[in-house]
């Protein structure tokens, strides 16, 4: 993963294609989270799950567990007042924390919107890491759609962050730690090291994002300095 620079009509980032494959993989979900399925606005009617999702009716190792970390159940988030899915919650936060009844008369009036205005900008994101346009695949971010990545980014973090219980500055460090040495010792107890293992990855995703999400930022602080 490389930093995004500044180049001729917006800012471009080299990716690995794995690297490509596991952020849309996260945006894709943070959309189905949202209740849209990008894969079926990308050309393919009718699906339901992202290519390669695992099936649950068998066990869940390595990279598979990983992404099933992020996985929700849309039916339990159509209560009126508040999601049911913590990561949802924050995406979705309360209108009002003071007044309920007033919390859940805003929701149903502008829920709508704020999901679709977010799966919008997460469309983008996802379209193009699926076909970068810039040279040998570069990731390109192009003029004026630098708010509504960094604004998808922001989304996706916020789902990654609710999956590892990150409440405030103290817990990000200790993820941002947690993702600096993944090769700890395992214990010896298989369901123990998978969720050790989903842990890491999901840590060492959330501080990858954060780092990409402020080389963007600075992508653009160097094109205002040079103007």
């Amino acid at each position: 993963m490389h930093a995004f620079v500044p180049v001729p009509g917006g800012h471009a980032s080299r990716l690995e294609a794995a690297e490509r494959a596991v952020i849309a993989r996260l945006v894709a979900d943070t959309a189905e989270l949202l209740g849209a399925d990008l894969t079926a606005t990308a050309g393919q009617p009718g699906a339901t799950e992202m290519p390669g999702r695992p099936s649950h009716a068998r066990r869940l190792t390595g990279d598979d567990a990983v992404l099933a970390a992020l996985d929700f159940d849309p039916s339990e988030d159509d209560a009126p007042d508040a999601p049911a899915d913590p990561a949802l919650a924050r995406l979705l936060p309360p209108m009002s924390h003071d007044d309920p009844r007033l919390s859940a008369e805003l929701r149903a009036l502008t829920e709508h919107s704020l999901r679709g205005g977010k799966v919008s900008r997460l469309t983008l994101v996802w379209r193009e890491l699926q076909h970068p346009a810039g040279p040998k695949d570069a990731v390109v971010v192009r003029a004026g759609d630098e708010g509504a990545w960094l604004a998808a980014l922001t989304d996706v973090r916020l789902v990654l962050a609710s999956r590892l219980g990150i409440e405030g500055e103290a817990d990000a460090e200790a993820v941002y730690a947690r993702a600096e040495r993944p090769d700890r010792l395992r214990s010896g107890d298989a369901d123990a090291d998978l969720e050790e293992e989903v842990t890491d990855a999901l840590a060492t995703m959330y501080a990858a994002l954060t780092w990409w999400q402020e080389s963007l930022l600075e992508a653009m602080r160097r094109r205002r300095r040079s103007h």
